[in-house]
């Protein structure tokens, strides 16, 4: 029962986000937002640091990678994901979304912590080709006011590719510094790197507007998403399979699509459906042949130990 309520807890987080997030970014400046929302988490981060007994020690050679790492998780992704949200959907932004395993397999590759595998090209190009048919209607959609959906949604793909490469890179500090300290020394940098771009929009926030609806939102993004994510995913690698938990994870899109068309209206078109049902095929399909060599290797290993 307790993994059944985490995995639904942490599905219904991921599928939320994006919702949550334009309903939100229709209210307050997303540029403000995006400070509001990490400040409160990198704060809520030095107190459990400091609770903890956290140090800022850092090796030197590892200092340009922190600074990188804070500069990707809070000023470039932010900025992609909230701009490009406002100008798009939130059933765009979860499919997109739903590409950050793939992107973090492609990129482990050019680190050369994995292998590439030729059976995997098809997946992968299902991916690619899903993505491709979602931006190609974008390309000739009718115009509306406030909205620029391949603007958008170019955005929304910048903002995956730099979490994933944030995932990628922080790897190696998690497992130096510990899951804690790199997200809290990441978020530190990356709050005070953003600060000009706070100065620069502040003109434009307002609390005006902002109802029960708006609050909630602010709450999913900064308490359950922005500061929870390292303890839900730190707890919920510990008592359930990471395969099982990324396969059922990886249906948030589908709750994010049904959402945001029963919640915000959005329409689903046919290109958008199609282009979406390859994607997620293309990262289930992907996502279950990695977890597969990851099995045959240990099973491998289990064999030599024996022999």
């Amino acid at each position: 029962m307790k993994k059944f309520i985490l995995i639904f807890f942490l599905t219904f987080t991921a599928a939320f986000t994006p919702i949550a997030a334009k309903y939100v970014v229709g209210v307050i400046s997303p540029l403000s937002l995006a400070f509001l929302r990490f400040g409160m988490a990198t704060i809520l981060l030095l107190i459990v640091f400091a609770y903890n007994n956290g140090n800022f020690n850092i090796d030197k050679k590892d200092r340009l990678l922190f600074f990188m790492l804070g500069l990707l998780v809070i000023p470039i992704n932010q900025f992609c994901f909230l701009v490009g949200v406002k100008l798009s959907v939130a059933s765009h932004s979860g499919i997109l979304y739903a590409c950050t395993p793939l992107l973090i397999y492609l990129i482990s590759i050019r680190q050369k912590n994995e292998k590439f595998e030729m059976k995997k090209l098809i997946t992968i190009s299902l991916t690619i080709i899903g993505i491709l048919v979602i931006f190609y209607e974008n390309i000739f959609a009718p115009s509306v006011p406030g909205v620029n959906f391949l603007l958008g949604d170019t955005l929304l793909f910048l903002a995956v590719a730099s979490w994933s490469v944030y995932l990628a890179f922080s790897r190696r500090l998690i497992l130096k510094y510990g899951a804690l300290k790199t997200q809290t020394v990441s978020f530190l940098i990356g709050i005070i790197l953003y600060i000009p771009i706070f100065l620069f929009d502040v003109k434009n926030l307002s609390f005006e507007n902002v109802n029960g609806y708006v609050i909630l939102g602010f709450l999913h993004l900064t308490v359950l998403v922005a500061f929870g994510s390292y303890f839900l995913y730190s707890y919920s690698v510990k008592v359930i399979k990471t395969s099982t938990l990324t396969t059922l994870t990886n249906t948030s899109p589908v709750f994010t699509i049904l959402f945001s068309w029963v919640l915000l209206n959005e329409n689903l078109s046919y290109f958008f459906i199609i282009g979406a049902v390859i994607t997620m095929t293309g990262v289930i399909l992907t996502q279950m042949q990695k977890d597969e060599t990851l099995i045959a290797n240990i099973e491998r290993s289990d064999l030599n130990d024996r022999q």
